[in-house]
């Protein structure tokens, strides 16, 4: 198993688990479901969202790259 399809499995039991517990009302549940989103968030995040992590950082510098050069014009 990749440790992205491991990731997106708890992010999909996590959010399950929350929904469940919405309808239970058992705050056990929501607690245990709580706990588990901040190990996915915490530990699955850079896995998870890797391709949105570098188009981003790949924008951030090529707009900073532009304002360099609107900064140069003047």
């Amino acid at each position: 198993m990749t440790r992205k399809l491991f990731w997106m499995m708890m992010l999909i039991i996590a959010t399950s688990l929350f929904i469940v517990t919405l309808f239970s009302n058992n705050m056990s549940l929501l607690l245990v479901s709580l706990v588990l989103a901040l190990v996915v968030r915490i530990g699955g995040n850079k896995v998870l969202f890797q391709d949105f992590y570098k188009k981003r950082l790949e924008k951030v510098k090529r707009l900073r790259g532009l304002s360099v050069n609107k900064e140069a014009d003047k």
